[in-house]
């Protein structure tokens, strides 16, 4: 990892409040809800209120690109994410299926296979097992449950489970299990796998097995009857069957069920966080609570619609993968909602043309078909012209062949027109074009009833009424020169404006005229096009798909793009009348970081003692200072400030800006380590209480696993002096001098004939210290940015709701999310607080306590004469004779220097008045210096309650 901020801690110069948390358990349709008791972090009040939910109306007034604050940085190189080392529900099913067979076909007599390649020889394999007790895998028994449940959740859907040919080869499967369950298994044998190995058939690995409780998964009891009945009847052996092969090779309905209902199920959290949120808004409004507590919840939502678009773009590639006729989203819906069409263009071809079609390309041309009515009539990339044309020329198709296929393509179109209808297509004539349609095919036509029973993404919300959208608007972004900006649409052209709307189709006019323009302005004039973000794939997968949509308006729209901007009107819908005052709010909470910084920055300008300012510090504070342009007044709040885009921005000044850049900034020169160092000692030796002082109590708290600071555990008396100098880059051998000669100080030994400097000047030049790492003390950081999830534990699902989902992306996305807010709510303290001015106070403290104690003359006659900084010999007194006392003295507080009188101008017990200015600099620090939001730390009993279909309430 290569980090765009300079570590210049390199150089050795150098009341009760309620917060309901929302936690995920997946089962299907199951979502889990955890409330948590909190308690209020610090008294920072925030501003802003409720009003109008309505977004600021008229046109773009400003220049975006004159605007723009600062220079424009280089960010660096940040890492590539690293791969995920495991497969996708589409493989891994397929791959249990697989495996099953091939157990099956290892495991009898050749001699009773007649023929392998249907499923019917599964009835007969499964007899002769019963008959003769074989002792079975229990592996394979695995892999049987996974198949059935996988391709029976299919079943359950609207589509049916597809054709006969896969309904029968799942009623096969739930024989094999009804007959082999009963039989005796073999032991269960331990592989040992080669961590070197190259693994390619990543598909046969368990890639949830560090979430999953070994013993449990043990067990084979099955509780759904429905999916894994006890008995059932043996079908009758089909003539002529579709082949297992066939079968496998036109799972691409299957997956793409599967694709879809997972979407659903992701959408659904999402919008269940954004109810939780709109709770606690009103819940801690209603005990007058600050505002800016939401800031938490915010984050919380945040951070599950980052992971589940993470999600979607890995299941899009992976099903992408799988089937490479499925490279669209219209594609896909031909694929799932126009099977009768497949067999009819099917059949034309098959009569009326000279060339083979196969039925994955006649998918293409009908999901294509579908594209040409989501693309505007005068996009110049819209074959609605030639379409029909140019796959009857492929296929040798004759006149009359073409002329049907012109009919079908026709047919798409209206069909089309009636399920996705926008405001300027609802007119008389489409109501008699659905009464003709639903007159010639005696079936209902109504609108976004392509995916029913996915209330999350079907129905009102129809992911594909989104998909459309984004099409039409595609033709205006190409239509935009680059070097123009981009109004809003005609006042009115897709419906009114509406504050609170009641259906997704109410935000067609915010979207298309208000929030669309100014995200294409944004990523060609703001910030999103002025540079390269780090970690936006980490941080701003929204961000980074709506910035390959704006440079490439003629692709087709991706599922990951369109469910981004669905995750977004999800966000806008659900938080509903809170929206204004989440928008107020949360661009409060952001303006207040940098107004902090820039208050601290001046302060500490005034103060001519500190190299700060001089030290690269400033570089990481400059690019820290760049993302304000996020909050550019050029863009209008229901783009940049509806709910998930406000969480975004917060969370990319949270995660990259405060912890990131901060850990740059808050030791750079060792003014953290200084503190802490000091603050530890006093703690230790009961001089001060660890809550007495807020401030370092949360620095403290948050500080005490960052190795780079304590070098492992927090030192007890007698190791101070050790670990602070191997902290400040000493080696080990030349710490323990060190700290024997502080022993020997401590005890009224005398000063070095070379003076107070001269020890730690000879063990310590050329040394390095080891900058902190945001990961070392934010585990959350740690979830987001490293993507690091190998020490997660599932905490909230059953071991049986394990076995129903922990095959989905889903699942994973509920407990790497679980997880990762459970770690936050844990350091939300931290994250409140202003890293940038955090650092600024600590180095004014220094500088202070310098001057208090009278070392002010001492440490400038030290820089004359060594050319080095003198925060290098205010560490070498600090550590050797404050540290020192702090180790090894019997009563340190009273403890008189009599041995270093320079050092004593005021008074011989030096802690007196260290403890003394220490409480009251810092109990003068005002918290709304120091913390940007108002943090609420999670406390007291839990209350789970499971919610959706066939769930209890406790």
């Amino acid at each position: 990892f290569s980090s765009p901020f300079q570590h210049s801690v390199s150089r050795r110069t150098s009341n009760q409040s309620s917060k309901a948390s929302y936690r995920l358990v997946v089962d299907n349709s199951i979502a889990m809800v955890k409330k948590k008791q909190a308690r209020k972090t610090n008294k920072k009040k925030g501003g802003g209120s409720g009003g109008s939910n309505g977004a600021k109306r008229g046109g773009v007034t400003h220049n975006p690109s004159s605007l723009i604050k600062g220079e424009i940085p280089d960010f660096g190189n940040i890492h590539p994410v690293t791969k995920s080392n495991y497969s996708s529900i589409y493989s891994c099913y397929k791959s249990a299926t697989r495996r099953f067979l091939k157990y099956m076909r290892d495991n009898v007599p050749t001699s009773l296979i007649e023929d392998d390649t249907s499923c019917n020889f599964l009835l007969t394999a499964a007899d002769w097992m019963s008959v003769n007790s074989q002792i079975l895998d229990p592996n394979v028994m695995k892999d049987l449950k996974l198949c059935i449940r996988m391709r029976n959740r299919v079943a359950k859907s609207m589509f049916g489970g597809g054709d006969g040919g896969h309904k029968y080869f799942l009623q096969v499967l739930v024989y094999c299990w009804t007959v082999l369950r009963i039989l005796p298994t073999a032991e269960r044998k331990i592989e040992v796998i080669d961590v070197e190995e190259d693994v390619e058939n990543v598909e046969d690995e368990n890639r949830f097995s560090p979430l999953i409780n070994e013993e449990e998964d043990d067990e084979d009891v099955e509780d759904d009857n429905d999916c894994f009945p006890f008995k059932v009847s043996r079908p009758e052996p089909r003539a002529n069957p579709v082949t297992i092969d066939e079968l496998l090779a036109s799972d691409d309905r299957n997956d793409a069920i599967l694709f879809l209902l997972s979407l659903d199920e992701l959408a659904e959290i999402i919008a269940g966080q954004y109810r939780v949120m709109v709770r606690n808004i009103r819940n801690n409004r209603s005990r007058g609570y600050s505002d800016a507590t939401m800031i938490s919840n915010l984050m919380d939502a945040t951070i599950m619609a980052n992971f589940s678009i993470q999600a979607v773009q890995k299941m899009e590639i992976e099903l992408q993968t799988q089937h490479e006729h499925l490279t669209t989203p219209c594609r896909l819906l031909a694929c799932l909602a126009m099977p009768e069409l497949t067999a009819e263009v099917s059949s034309i071809v098959r009569e009326r043309g000279t060339k083979q079609c196969d039925r994955h390309e006649i998918i293409a041309f009908l999901g294509d078909s579908m594209e040409c009515t989501f693309l505007n009539p005068s996009d110049e990339w819209n074959r609605m012209d030639s379409i029909v044309a140019e796959f009857s020329r492929k296929y040798g198709v004759d006149t009359t062949g073409s002329a049907q296929i012109e009919q079908i393509f026709v047919g798409i179109r209206h069909m089309t027109i009636l399920e996705v209808p926008i405001k300027p297509e609802i007119t008389t004539s489409l109501n008699r074009m659905r009464a003709t349609l639903e007159r010639e095919t005696g079936k209902p036509h109504k609108s976004h009833s392509w995916l029913p029973h996915m209330e999350f993404i079907g129905g009102d919300r129809a992911i594909h009424r989104t998909v459309r959208l984004l099409q039409m608007f595609a033709g205006v972004i190409d239509n935009c020169p680059l070097e123009n900006k981009l109004g809003p649409a005609h006042k009115g052209m897709f419906g009114r404006l509406i504050d609170r709307p009641s259906k997704f189709s109410d935000m067609d006019e915010l979207l298309m005229s208000h929030i669309l323009p100014n995200w294409v302005n944004v990523c060609r004039h703001g910030i999103l096009g002025k540079a390269k973000l780090p970690r936006s794939s980490e941080l701003s997968p929204l961000y980074l798909q709506l910035k390959s949509f704006v440079d490439n308006p003629r692709r087709s729209v991706s599922w990951s793009c369109a469910f981004s901007v669905h995750a977004v009107l999800t966000g806008i819908f659900e938080v509903a009348s809170e929206r204004q005052h989440v928008s107020t709010v949360s661009k409060m909470v952001f303006d207040n970081y940098f107004n902090q910084m820039q208050k601290s920055l001046k302060a500490l300008n005034n103060d001519k003692s500190s190299n700060m300012k001089k030290s690269s510090a400033m570089h990481n504070i400059m690019m820290v200072s760049f993302l304000e342009n996020f909050g550019l007044p050029a863009f209008e709040e229901s783009a940049m400030w509806n709910p998930l885009c406000a969480g975004t921005n917060l969370s990319i000044l949270d995660y990259f800006g405060n912890l990131e850049g901060g850990c740059a900034v808050i030791d750079c020169q060792a003014q953290l380590r200084i503190v802490m160092y000091l603050y530890h000692g006093l703690v230790i030796n009961g001089i001060v209480q660890e809550d007495e002082m807020p401030l370092l109590e949360i620095l403290y708290k948050g500080f005490k696993n960052c190795k780079a600071l304590w070098q492992g555990s927090l030192p007890s008396r007698g190791e101070l002096v050790k670990k602070f100098w191997i902290s400040f880059g000493m080696g080990l051998n030349e710490s323990k001098q060190m700290s024997k000669s502080a022993r020997l100080l401590a005890q009224g030994g005398p000063v070095s004939s070379g003076g107070v400097f001269a020890e730690g000047l000879q063990h310590c030049r050329g040394r390095t210290m080891k900058p902190i790492e945001p990961s070392e003390i934010s585990t959350a950081f740690r979830r987001i940015c490293d993507r690091d999830f190998s020490d997660v534990v599932d905490k909230y699902h059953t071991p049986e709701q394990r076995k129903r989902s922990s095959h989905t992306e889903q699942y994973v996305v509920a407990v790497h999310t679980n997880d990762t807010l459970d770690h936050l709510e844990e350091e939300i303290q931290l994250h409140s607080v202003n890293f940038i001015s955090t650092a600024c106070i600590l180095e004014q403290f220094v500088c202070s306590i310098t001057r208090v104690l009278q070392w002010d003359s001492l440490l400038e006659t030290f820089k004359h004469t060594t050319n080095l900084d003198m925060r290098q010999g205010f560490a070498i007194i600090f550590a050797q004779h404050l540290l020192g006392a702090l180790d090894f003295a019997q009563d340190p507080l009273n403890y008189e220097f009599r041995n270093a009188p320079m050092l004593t101008r005021q008074a011989p017990t030096l802690f007196h008045g260290v403890c003394g200015f220490l409480d009251m600099y810092f109990s003068n620090v005002p918290p709304t210096n120091v913390f940007w939001f108002q943090g609420m730390e999670a406390g007291g009993d839990s209350k789970v309650e499971l919610i959706g279909s066939g769930a209890t309430r406790r």
